[in-house]
């Protein structure tokens, strides 16, 4: 489950009274004040501790036959290996960043996506959608062209002159849609996910449920067919390889995997100045987590310079001999790597 705010609880609840074998609760924020109010298992003395292992260990008290596990992170900061061995991914996010990253790893494993929100005129409505991974649509098949440019622009892109604070504004919910989301999430998550062994994949449409109690019970259903402009698709045709060891370089891996490209999932920033006080330093972040929550480690200020990102590696790379989990990359990963382009290993080398 990705996300352990307002939805999240109330997802983790149903499965843990469903008795769900195991659950992997992924959030990478604290427990806010605000919080409270929204969220079943969070209590004052939580406050400034991460979301998730309060939520799993609030969880492991309550249904013991269930094996909470958290990690204290964003999911595209989340080895791919760690979520090999799910059944399905359950997204309880608030950003349509966060969805596309979730899609990402979906798509990368094969593996089915309930995704849920909660907002609209008084924070009465509320969506319930399912991917079946690459047979289906994706999340990114919805967007409009020009939203998903906005977000790769966000992401993805590997440059961009500078940048400002992002505002992205906070949608309160009520425990009240929360808990009925959550309940039709987990239900027609788990009903689609056992119906997919009896399903032709040529016939396998994404699925959208929208519910909306603002002027009494409203429900509305559609289907979504992959978009042939959505770039997730067809993209991972090449090979998944897991680290040598944990203190493998881009070479290590390539050697190991007998391949002549690495291809990041997502760039990282590996040289950035500060506008404001002109500290140069090297992140070594993901450029979406920078330009989210990057700042100058000498002023604090965000006003950042993104001088140099990169988005593969090949054997003459600069950055061919650093260990990859320096590069802030997960250790517990599956990367992606290919034979490469002649021209490609011409810019490298």
């Amino acid at each position: 489950m990705i996300g352990a705010g307002a939805l999240g609880n109330e997802v983790v609840k149903t499965l843990g009274l469903l008795g769900a074998g195991s659950v992997m609760i992924v959030d990478p924020d604290l427990i806010e004040r605000s919080n409270l109010s929204r969220s079943v298992f969070f209590r004052e003395a939580d406050c400034g501790r991460p979301k998730a292992l309060v939520l799993s260990a609030a969880l492991a008290a309550v249904f013991p036959d269930t094996r909470w596990d958290s990690r204290n992170c964003e999911i595209a900061d989340l080895g791919l290996e760690e979520l090999a061995d799910c059944h399905l991914i359950m997204g309880c996010v608030d950003t349509d960043i966060a969805r596309v990253e979730i899609a990402w790893a979906g798509l990368t494993l094969d593996l089915p996506v309930a995704d849920a929100g909660l907002g609209g005129p008084d924070y009465w409505h509320g969506r319930v959608s399912f991917f079946a991974g690459r047979r289906s649509a994706c999340f990114c098949c919805k967007l409009s062209p020009r939203r998903r440019q906005e977000i790769f622009t966000m992401s993805q892109a590997t440059g961009q002159s500078c940048w400002g604070v992002i505002e992205i504004p906070v949608i309160p919910s009520t425990p009240t849609m929360a808990a009925i989301t959550a309940s039709l999430q987990v239900d027609l998550g788990l009903r689609s996910l056992f119906q997919l062994s009896d399903s032709r994949a040529e016939d396998f449409l994404s699925w959208t449920t929208e519910i909306s109690l603002g002027s009494g019970l409203e429900t509305r259903c559609f289907s979504t067919r992959q978009s042939a402009h959505c770039p997730f698709h067809g993209l991972r045709q090449h090979a998944l390889a897991r680290l040598p060891h944990a203190q493998a370089s881009a070479r290590d891996l390539l050697d190991s995997a007998g391949m002549q490209m690495l291809e990041l999932d997502w760039p990282i920033c590996v040289s950035a100045a500060c506008l404001d006080c002109g500290m140069l330093w090297s992140p070594k972040r993901r450029v979406a987590w920078l330009r989210r929550h990057g700042r100058c480690p000498k002023c604090q200020n965000r006003h950042i310079l993104e001088k140099e990102n990169i988005q593969n590696l090949g054997r003459g790379s600069p950055w061919a001999e650093m260990p990859l989990i320096e590069l802030g990359l997960p250790e517990r990963h599956l990367y992606t790597v290919r034979p490469g382009h002649s021209k490609e290993l011409d810019e490298h080398a």
